[in-house]
């Protein structure tokens, strides 16, 4: 045996030094770029190789003037303040939960968060397959999307890292129409003007209802959700397709009624993306932005008066509206096997369609926050069955 590999320490002789975990030295190998060299299937650390890594973590970094020099973490986080299920996401941003979390893996770094308020779930959608998101929230469809266009394109593999608002029987999408308005059931739309977002969840659900009725004559615009509402309260148009908080919004100005207020078809689930391949680079990120995903959603079940009133400051929507909306949607984080029925069921592009039509998920992500957070786990499948009442994450 060589002097050399006489020098060589094992895994566990290097977590004693550290007086650190498994998990911890795994995640360091792959976030830190900690040295070690496999011998067949063990793994070893050269003792002069850690001495010259810790003295780079250790380092005094000064610019050219002399000052010290901060390491800089820049991530991106893709949001959409105008979708309501997906408002934990604004709390996170309002409250700095993230940057809380982020602090206690890189304590001595700068945090440059560059929080992106998408219009869109497609938008943010093409933030993330060009590079420019890291993470961000989407609705069902285009979650749908994420998954099934690694067809299209190999180099971008999604992965659903957790749900966000969830409400039973597609409630929190519906049709609006105009006050006043002589359509008073969907077979009246036939031959209206209507407006939607164009590849959304919304869309989805008025293409499935036309056909349902026959309704080939209508005429669909597209449009941003902010402009749709302004369509129907000038009467514009004869009908939208709405998601929350617009819905309750027109309801509390009196500029429209609701065809379906009790929702329409599937579930409606949302929920966070990533790049697989940057998600396994960055556990520390993603496993960051879980615990204050999972603390959002303790608050706005536990602290909904605060919450409101963060929500109202960001938004300026109107405290009743936030707290009706807010009330009514499920947060939470778990994959139920009944979730990815209800993704299964939606409708992609043929070109865009994967063979299988599976969603891809990661159980081992939130697994980590849940037990840094010391709160209950979840299973590594689905979970079987319907939502479960008492339980939540």
């Amino acid at each position: 045996m060589s002097s050399k590999e006489m020098r060589l320490i094992t895994l566990q002789e290097a977590m004693d030094i550290f007086g650190i975990s498994r998990s911890t030295i795994d995640r360091w190998r792959l976030t830190k770029q900690l040295p070690f060299i496999k011998i067949g299937k063990e793994v070893f650390i050269d003792p002069e190789e850690l001495q010259k890594w810790i003295r780079s973590y250790a380092a005094d970094h000064r610019d050219a003037d002399g000052r010290k020099e901060r390491r800089v973490l820049k991530l991106a986080i893709g949001y959409q303040s105008g979708t309501a299920h997906m408002w934990s996401s604004l709390l996170i941003k309002e409250t700095g939960f993230f940057e809380e979390e982020l602090k206690r893996y890189y304590p001595k770094h700068l945090l440059e968060i560059d929080w992106y308020n998408g219009v869109s779930g497609l938008e943010l959608l093409e933030g993330m397959i060009m590079g420019k998101l890291h993470i961000a929230s989407l609705g069902d469809y285009p979650i749908k999307i994420s998954n099934t266009l690694s067809r299209l394109l190999p180099s971008f593999q999604s992965v659903l890292l957790a749900f966000d608002g969830k409400t039973p029987q597609g409630k929190g999408i519906s049709i609006a129409v105009p006050a006043g308005s002589p359509v008073s059931t969907p077979h009246d739309l036939s031959g209206e003007t209507i407006c939607t977002v164009a590849h959304s969840s919304a869309s989805l659900r008025l293409k499935r209802l036309l056909t349902e009725i026959g309704g080939d004559d209508a005429k669909i615009i597209h449009g941003n959700m902010g402009d749709n509402m302004n369509r129907i309260v000038e009467r514009s148009v004869g009908a939208g397709v709405m998601w929350e908080p617009y819905l309750s919004l027109l309801g509390y100005t009196g500029g429209a009624r609701l065809l379906f207020e009790e929702g329409m078809g599937d579930d409606y689930l949302t929920g966070l993306i990533a790049s697989r391949e940057w998600a396994a680079a960055h556990p520390d990120i993603v496993v960051a932005y879980l615990k204050a995903h999972l603390r959002a959603h303790q608050m706005m079940r536990t602290q909904l008066p605060q919450v409101v009133k963060l929500i109202r400051h960001s938004t300026g929507i109107p405290e009743i509206v936030v707290w009706k909306v807010l009330s009514q949607v499920r947060w939470d984080s778990a994959v139920y096997e009944r979730d990815l029925e209800t993704l299964s069921r939606l409708d992609v592009p043929a070109e865009a369609a994967r063979e299988d039509g599976s969603i891809c998920t990661q159980a081992d992500y939130l697994q980590m926050a849940l037990e840094q957070l010391r709160l209950p786990q979840v299973p590594n499948s689905p979970i079987r069955g319907g939502w479960a009442v008492e339980e939540l994450y």
